[in-house]
């Protein structure tokens, strides 16, 4: 009986012919200085690439929520008593804006990346958020 499982165990013949096709590397080339600073180099760039990229997306996520505020508050107003209503309608726009402007980091992004424009000051978004606290924008909410 020993003999029905040498088909099962046999040993797989290799994907050469003879030792002398095996091909064995040597350890390869040290890497330089130089190829190790290039290493760091490309690192740094993608560091700065990634923080590019975060910031923004950040400053997309404070324009879409500055306008959901807005968008929102003017919904609310109807639903308040007229005191309540005009008062939030004189501050429609309170506690929604942060001055990033004192930081280095923004600061840089801002020359860097966008011309020296502020990305959260500019025409178009103070459009956008005077005309949804007007209610005349088309993504305003009249429906509820």
């Amino acid at each position: 009986m020993p003999g029905n499982n040498d088909a099962v165990f046999k040993e797989q013949e290799l994907p050469f012919s003879n030792e002398s096709d095996l091909q064995i590397h040597e350890d390869p080339e040290p890497i330089t200085e130089e190829q190790d600073d290039l290493a760091l180099y490309c690192s740094i760039c993608s560091s700065i690439h990634e923080y590019n990229r975060l910031t923004y997306e950040m400053i997309e996520e404070i324009k879409f929520l500055r306008a959901e505020v807005v968008r929102w508050r003017r919904v609310l107003i109807k639903y308040l008593d007229p005191g309540w209503a005009d008062g939030l309608r004189q501050d429609i726009f309170d506690n929604i804006f942060q001055n990033f402007e004192d930081y280095d980091a923004y600061q840089w992004y801002i020359n860097s990346c966008c011309n020296g424009v502020d990305p959260l000051d500019n025409e178009e978004q103070s459009a956008l958020l005077a005309r949804l606290k007007d209610g005349t924008d088309e993504t305003s909410i009249d429906y509820i």
